[in-house]
């Protein structure tokens, strides 16, 4: 019999007037690994902290065992005890033996979560745990917790990650938690059968409307006939033997008019199905402001790239060819981001065409402020027409009731998909994106990748996420060893 480890029953948060979470029972057994899924702001992080015991609420809450946690965002300081913590696994992170406070970001979260892992106990609390690390950090991470023995539950939006862990999905939408078996790919199919499900019930919703619309409006057609031809029978001169025939007419035409009372009522207690809003495709032209014909638009001759007394690149030539779509990868502090402003900025060893227009998303490229509205921030900035605009936005989720939003009202995850549409309706031939998958959830990152497969420019990316460049990348550049090289 399986052990519990954790049950919640009739959960209620709210933050002021928004409910976040609204939970009926959710149970947690002994070794679960719970990946947890959502939209920004659906409560995923509010989970955790619930389970960890951070939030008072509204409802039952019973801990069979105690749980380590690793917050989204913590200070180093707040974490460290250096008594508890396992130097063999900081080696294995690679996380150098330096003042804590000048540790990268990717360097301070391998700190953060090598503490954490050096106390063990039956209970672990991970929130995007890989945010900030490089693909390598990420595999050593995966096979650490594959030797976790416990209840591991986690919030990632890191496909590979999910798919390496996790053999439960939980997702939040709305303040409800739904659970499917298996990975992140196992939740992907059952997600798409629900939806196939979804489809055929719709249309045999809208096929019952049709037939019983069609079939009330010839009822009450017979109806009415029938009342015409039995006014017209009483205002005349009615023998005795007839009078029969007129009241059989008369019951005829209430039976009539009680059938098609009885099909209203059965089309008013039709279960209505919603489907989701389907994406409209999207084309993005290259404006004629913009257009580009060199075969190689952006080249290094004897580039030489340097951060203080460290060399991140040394006297490397390249070329990206036009149109493609083209990944820089390499570990933390390598110095892809320092390349990609280099090429920006047009340093010495780099070589653009006179035409190059760039359009670049940079992290925390979400601080927007202003009563603007969406659609009409975006307008200003764009040669593209409105209909295209208004579809990129329905691509990155928002409701067309939404897009009339002043900017001061936008959250963070509303305020960073319109950071990403401003990146596309900007007149340019380059994208250059650097670590565009930080911060967004998993929805948000695939309307991403079907934008940057529609967009006929060059585009330029930054990413730690396998499945990320996979899908997109044409050619794939590593930082390694001071140079950039090709990968097969």
């Amino acid at each position: 019999m399986e052990k519990l480890t954790i049950q919640l029953k009739n959960i209620q948060q709210n933050f002021g007037a928004k409910e976040v979470l609204a939970i009926d029972e959710l149970s947690v057994y002994e070794n679960d690994r719970i990946g947890i899924i959502g939209g920004n702001g659906e409560g995923k992080s509010t989970l955790l902290k619930i389970i960890h015991g951070d939030l008072k609420l509204e409802g039952e809450i019973q801990r069979e065992v105690a749980f380590n946690y690793y917050p989204q965002i913590a200070e180093v300081d707040e974490l460290f005890n250096i008594d508890a913590l396992d130097w063999a696994l900081m080696s294995q992170f690679d996380v150098p033996k330096i003042n804590l406070q000048t540790l990268s970001g990717g360097e301070s979260s391998k700190f953060w979560l090598a503490q954490i892992l050096s106390v063990y106990q039956m209970g672990l609390l991970l929130d995007e745990p890989t945010t900030h690390l490089d693909r390598e950090s990420v595999k050593k991470l995966v096979e650490e917790l594959r030797y976790y023995y416990g209840t591991l539950l986690f919030v990632s939006h890191d496909r590979y990650f999910l798919n390496q862990l996790a053999d439960k999905i939980w997702e939040i939408q709305d303040g409800k938690v739904v659970e499917y078996e298996g990975d992140y790919d196992s939740y992907k199919e059952q997600k798409e059968q629900e939806h196939i499900k979804n489809e055929r019930d719709k249309e045999n919703y809208l096929q019952e409307k049709r037939r019983l619309e069609t079939a009330i409006a010839k009822k009450k057609e017979q109806a009415e006939k029938a009342s015409k031809v039995s006014n017209k029978k009483k205002q005349q001169s009615i023998r005795p033997d007839r009078l029969s025939s007129s009241k059989q007419k008369d019951t005829v035409q209430k039976s009539m008019q009680k059938s098609a009372k009885s099909m209203e009522s059965r089309l008013s207690q039709l279960q209505e199905v919603r489907t989701e809003t389907k994406e409209q495709e999207i084309h993005f032209p290259t404006p004629k402001s913009v257009e580009i014909h060199n075969k190689y638009p952006i080249r290094g001759e004897n580039l030489q790239l340097t951060a203080g007394d460290k060399v991140l690149l040394k006297q490397t030539d390249f070329q990206f060819a036009l149109n493609k779509k083209i990944a820089i990868v390499g570990e933390n502090g390598s110095g892809k981001t320092t390349l990609l402003d280099a090429i920006v900025n047009d340093r010495e060893g780099v070589v653009l065409s006179p035409k190059v227009a760039f359009s670049f998303y940079q992290q925390m490229d979400y601080k927007l402020y202003g009563e603007e509205r969406m659609l009409t921030f975006l307008m200003k900035r764009t040669e593209y027409p409105e209909k295209l605009v208004r579809s990129l936005l329905n691509n990155l989720g928002f409701a067309q009731l939404e897009i009339s939003k002043p900017l001061s009202a936008l959250s963070g995850g509303e305020a960073t998909k319109l950071a990403i549409a401003l990146l596309f309706v900007r007149p340019s031939n380059v994208l250059i994106l650097d670590e565009p998958t930080n911060f967004i959830d998993i929805k948000t990152i695939e309307a991403l990748e079907k934008l940057i497969a529609s967009y006929e420019g060059t585009v330029l990316f930054t990413s730690h996420d396998p499945y990320f460049v996979e899908k997109l990348a044409d050619e794939v550049y590593e930082m390694k060893n001071k140079q950039l090289q090709l990968m097969s």
